[in-house]
C-alpha cells in the first residue's frame, strides 16, 4: 500500500497546467490568478485550455484509481500530489478536477448527479466557485452510501477539507 500511495502522489504531481505550458507556451503561473488549474487556464486560454487542463487532471485521477485496490487512500494521495506537487516549483492546482475524477471513478452516476447539484447551486449562489464547492462538501456521503467503511469515509472527508482549504473556503460561508 505504501508504494500505491507514493505512486498516487507522483501521478497527482503531474499537472495538466504544467503540460499546457509546453503545448501552448503560456505559463499559467504567470497569468491571471497565477494558479495553474483549469479555471485559470480558461481565463488565459479559453475553452481549449480549460478542457485540456481539467480533462487531464480528472483523467490522471481516474487512471491512478483504476490501478489500485486502496481506492480512497489513493484518491487522497493523488489530491495531495496535485495540491503540493513534486514536479512544480510552486503550488499546484486547487483540486477540483481531481475531485471530479474521484467522483467519476466512484460511479459516473454520482458525477452526473454532482453536475446537477452544481447547476442548481449556481442558480442559488450565482457564483461558480461557491456552486462548485457544494458537491465537494457532499463527497463523504458516497462512501457512506456504498458502506465503504470508516477509513474510506475519513479519506473523503480529508479530500473535501483539502479542496475547501485550497479554495480558501474554510473560513468563508459558501452560501451568503
Amino acid at each position: 500500500m505504501i508504494l500505491d500511495l507514493l505512486l498516487g502522489y507522483l501521478i497527482g504531481s503531474i499537472l495538466g497546467g504544467t503540460l499546457w505550458k509546453y503545448i501552448s507556451r503560456t505559463d499559467l503561473a504567470q497569468v491571471g490568478s497565477g494558479n495553474i488549474g483549469a479555471r485559470n487556464a480558461h481565463r488565459a486560454g479559453g475553452l481549449p485550455a480549460f478542457l485540456f487542463v481539467y480533462l487531464f487532471d480528472a483523467a490522471k485521477t481516474i487512471l491512478a484509481l483504476q490501478l489500485t485496490d486502496a481506492f480512497y487512500p489513493i484518491a487522497l494521495a493523488v489530491l495531495i500530489g496535485h495540491l503540493f506537487p513534486l514536479f512544480h516549483p510552486r503550488r499546484g492546482g486547487k483540486g477540483y478536477a481531481v475531485f471530479s475524477g474521484i467522483v467519476f471513478a466512484i460511479t459516473p452516476w454520482a458525477y452526473l448527479a454532482g453536475l446537477g447539484i452544481l447547476g442548481l447551486s449556481y442558480l442559488v449562489t450565482k457564483d461558480s466557485v461557491k456552486a462548485g464547492l457544494i458537491p465537494v462538501v457532499l463527497l463523504p456521503l458516497l462512501p457512506v452510501y456504498f458502506d465503504a467503511g470508516p477509513i474510506n469515509i475519513l479519506c473523503t472527508v480529508a479530500v473535501s477539507l483539502l479542496v475547501l482549504w485550497a479554495h480558501d473556503a474554510l473560513h468563508k460561508p459558501v452560501i451568503t
